[in-house]
């Protein structure tokens, strides 16, 4: 979350090779204080007599069905909480399909259930969920979210599940969708927080021996590039969507390199590129930040839940054609055929 930032994020430079693909957004609005509060303005950033005012406006979904609007996961007990280290995967879809897709991860992962369904569903898919809050994809260690403890239920449940995974316990899985929250606290063996550099090389070494385990049985994995975070916590941000209505966009949005982590997703590729041919790395979230702002609007839709999750509506509406196409393009890749 806003307050939680365990690194300073670098200003976004998009490596090359990266995967990027088009998806509508809002126009983006110039730079304001967070959560309409009056702050120390930085150099170049708008004044406080430049800002909009609220304005009243119908979004889609309301907030009110915004607040409730989580995967199904979370309401048929398919996403593993806190306390779970017992991995229990659900099917969705087709339940003999031919191919297999596998959506893994932390809620980071969890929120791209609409779009991940929908294109199983078209393409014929069995479709499966494996995913637990607040624990990451990479293999690092983490504290509990707003905790000082250590999350030592996330590596007993990560580990079962990729172990079942390499035994095929839950059949043949093709294809795994992995996404992760990048503002986890990572931890040392010994407990302590770890920042800057140190941080980013233990998420890349982290992700690199997920994906060796995944790929033990997977023929493709794609990495998702994670979600903005934008100012403050689900709560006020929430209130500040309501607040300033259409304005929000301004007063509840952030700079890209504030509200996304450049140097935790160039690991994320870097990861990837160490597993040539077998794992894509996909950034959606570019386009969701035009003008480099992140921002909660893509008129008419409310784009989130809260501060950084996808609600589910948006996340059909307007992911389901890209992560449509990134999906069914590593799926052609994994067998063989050559992407159109």
């Amino acid at each position: 979350m806003w307050h939680r930032r365990p690194i300073a994020v670098l200003a976004l430079v998009l490596c090359a090779g990266a995967t990027a693909l088009p998806a509508a957004s809002a126009a983006a609005p110039p730079l304001a204080a967070p959560a309409g509060a009056t702050a120390a303005l930085r150099p170049g950033a708008a004044s406080p007599a430049a800002l909009p005012a609220a304005t009243a406006w119908t979004p889609i979904p309301s907030y009110a069905y915004a607040v409730h609007d989580e995967p199904v996961t979370y309401r048929n007990g398919c996403h593993a909480r806190v306390s779970v280290t017992v991995p229990h995967p659900c099917t969705f879809t087709h339940p003999n399909g031919a191919k297999t897709v596998l959506l893994f991860g932390d809620s980071h992962a969890a929120h791209w259930h609409a779009a991940v369904l929908q294109t199983a569903w078209k393409h014929g898919w069995r479709m499966l969920t494996m995913t637990k809050s607040g624990c990451p994809a990479p293999d690092v260690l983490v504290r509990r979210y707003k905790a000082s403890a250590s999350y030592y239920q996330c590596p007993v449940w990560r580990r079962a599940a990729l172990a079942g995974l390499a035994a095929q316990r839950w059949g043949r899985i093709d294809l795994v969708v992995v996404s992760s929250w990048n503002f986890h606290q990572v931890i040392s063996s010994h407990g302590t927080l770890v920042t800057g550099a140190t941080r980013t090389h233990m998420w890349e070494m982290g992700w690199r021996r997920t994906l060796a385990q995944l790929l033990r049985k997977a023929k493709h994995v794609v990495i998702l590039r994670d979600s903005p975070d934008l100012p403050g916590d689900a709560t006020t941000a929430q209130a500040c969507y309501r607040r300033w209505g259409l304005a929000a966009q301004t007063r509840c949005g952030a700079p890209k390199s504030r509200a996304t982590s450049t140097a935790l997703w160039r690991a994320e590729r870097a990861a990837a590129q160490a597993f040539p041919g077998r794992v894509t790395a996909v950034d959606l979230t570019s386009a969701t930040c035009p003008n480099d702002w992140c921002g909660p609007i893509d008129k008419p839709y409310l784009r989130f839940k809260d501060d950084n999750h996808w609600n589910q509506t948006y996340m059909k509406a307007h992911f389901t054609a890209p992560v449509d196409q990134a999906l069914n393009t590593a799926m052609r890749v994994a067998f063989g055929v050559t992407p159109a």
